[in-house]
């Protein structure tokens, strides 16, 4: 759709704009990194004292071509560009957008100030002490070449790491809250420091792929950490009066009364990032110094979305995928918390005909949606187990069913007995390794026979760090090393170490990677479990076959320049 009056105006990505009151040159806002938030609200960018405009009327949004969108945010009585009403248009030198009986200017900044001189601020005369502390705020969607503007500290290191980031895909400058009802927030259309603060945090968050957010006080500010890759970075120390002013804001989209400082409080909310929507928990733990906040990011973007994805050889994929095309058996991954467990068996699940077949899953929490799946959360406080709601779910005709986690003798061996009767039973164990697992079911108390005909495969599998192709250099291989890869080294001499960059935090490295270990239950495994289960004893059938360790899957990696030795040791062991 043609843009109101667009004849005749250009827009250059190179072009720095400013929007400003047509009667006044005084009132008026840089078109810069961050979104211009225009309406009668003072956490507006551009306040107006107008009665015909909405509290939150407009928002002007940097877009990742270098130009700006105008854009409205349902006001009463609309937005209108050059005498047309519009819900969004893209804005060039000349336009006029009329806001209530307010008009507003889009010209270009004064070759003297620049980005530099015009700071985005509110629309009323300003001295340069009240000037707006969002300005500064970094987005990758500015003009390129801009000048960056002042701001706070805190701000100025959560920008200039923003900045260093790799761009994801769908990222827009705009990002909008969503509460825990559904409902759009304007939490973050004010140009208070706490708003700014959130809006910085998340959008690191979204770029460099955190799964979690660590916003902790102390005696006078405030640290936020981030989990990357498994492991906690330090991104930004904020003052304990931002601090406060987020813990507030993440209270408020959470829908949460104000709290004892004693109390422990849970919420979600989630965040639109352009066409993109990334779901969150949030946790409120009192500490020594206030509420500490941990926020769980559930973005489904970063998730494998098939059994291709995770990386497999071709012969555990085509070992799995021929599991859930039977009508029964058992597939028993095992690992530590946070090794992708859950992923793996929600991706089993792809490869399930879901239309055809009934598949019930019983997970604490439901995290991730999969379509054509019946998912049940566990709530151990209202007595829903997952012993007793897979009891309850063999009463609703499953084919295939997922058991989040096997805790405990009875849940043991309902899913076992399941899979002898005609289910496929995919579920997950915490232990060490495939044999691991066998003898951690026989600890539990589950009878060897029952372990032994209910078991197919048995998965287990670790999350490795991926080096950064950046910044990574070679280094010889210990002749140590080498004698214990054996075969897998393959007369390899060279490995790769991390080193550490802007581009990945300084870590060394930048995402992660599953390695796995597959064992496949036969008969002569199955007699063992049955007589002489010991590790001796299974370790001399298993040999017998093809069998890859854990760590020999990690070698690999080391070999063809994936990841290092010390993080397969550090995942693994020494192997």
């Amino acid at each position: 759709m043609r843009r109101p009056g667009a004849a005749g105006h250009t827009l250059l990505a190179m072009t720095q704009l400013l929007v400003r009151l047509e009667s006044n040159r005084e009132q008026a806002a840089a078109l810069g990194q961050e979104p211009v938030a225009i309406g009668r609200h003072p956490d507006n960018t551009l306040v107006l004292h107008d009665d015909r405009a909405s509290r939150f009327h407009c928002v002007i949004e940097p877009q990742e071509s270098g130009r700006w969108l105008l854009r409205d945010l349902g006001s009463r009585n609309g937005t209108w560009l050059n005498d047309e009403l519009v819900r969004s248009a893209t804005l060039a030198v000349g336009d006029v957008i009329r806001v209530g009986s307010t008009k507003l200017v889009v010209e270009e900044a004064p070759a003297e100030n620049g980005l530099l001189g015009l700071r985005q601020q509110r629309a009323h005369p300003l001295s340069r002490s009240r000037r707006s502390s969002r300005a500064g705020a970094s987005d990758d969607t500015h003009a390129p070449g801009a000048p960056a503007t002042a701001g706070p500290a805190w701000a100025a290191s959560l920008e200039e790491t923003l900045r260093a980031l790799p761009s994801v895909r769908d990222e827009s400058g705009m990002v909008t809250l969503v509460d825990a009802s559904g409902a759009d927030s304007d939490a973050l259309l004010g140009s208070g420091q706490g708003s700014l603060a959130f809006r910085l945090i998340i959008r690191v968050a979204e770029r460099a792929r955190a799964t979690d957010i660590h916003i902790e006080p102390k005696a006078e500010d405030a640290q936020v950490r981030m989990r990357l890759d498994g492991e906690m970075v330090t991104v930004a120390e904020l003052p304990r009066a931002v601090f406060d002013k987020v813990l507030g804001l993440v209270r408020t989209v959470c829908q949460l009364r104000v709290a004892n400082p004693r109390e422990v409080l849970d919420g979600h909310f989630a965040a639109r990032f352009g066409s993109s929507r990334v779901d969150y928990r949030a946790s409120f733990t009192p500490s020594v110094h206030g509420h500490k906040l941990v926020i769980r990011v559930l973005d489904a973007r970063n998730a494998p979305r098939s059994l291709n994805q995770l990386g497999l050889p071709p012969l555990m994929h085509e070992a799995i995928r021929k599991l859930c095309s039977q009508n029964a058996g058992m597939l028993l991954v095992s690992g530590p918390t946070g090794s992708g467990k859950t992923t793996t068996l929600h991706n089993a699940m792809r490869e399930i005909d879901r239309e055809k077949r009934n598949v019930i899953t019983i997970e604490d929490p439901v995290e991730y949606h999969v379509e054509g799946v019946t998912q049940i959360p566990v709530d151990a406080e209202k007595g829903v187990t997952f012993e007793s709601m897979l009891r309850s779910v063999l009463r609703q005709d499953p084919d295939v069913i997922m058991v989040g986690e096997i805790r405990d003798v009875e849940t043991a061996r309902t899913a076992m007995q399941a899979a002898m009767t005609g289910h496929v039973v995919l579920t997950t164990v915490h232990a060490k390794d495939t044999l691991g697992s066998i003898f951690r079911l026989l600890n539990l108390g589950v009878e060897p026979y029952l372990v032994a005909n209910s078991l197919n495969i048995v998965l287990a599998q670790r999350l490795v760090r991926v080096l950064c192709d950046r910044c990574k250099k070679p280094a010889p291989l210990k002749p140590g090393q080498i004698v214990k890869m054996g075969r897998i080294a393959q007369g390899a001499t060279k490995a790769y170490t991390p080193v550490g960059c802007s581009r990945c935090l300084q870590t060394g490295y930048l995402g992660r990677r599953a390695i796995f270990e597959m064992l496949q239950v036969a008969d002569d495994l199955r007699d063992v479990i049955m007589s002489e289960p010991t590790i001796h004893a299974m370790k001399q059938v298993v040999e017998q076959g093809v069998f890859t360790t854990l760590a020999q899957s990690g070698w690999k990696l080391v070999v063809d320049g994936v990841t290092s030795m010390e993080e397969i040791e550090r995942v693994v062991g020494e192997g």
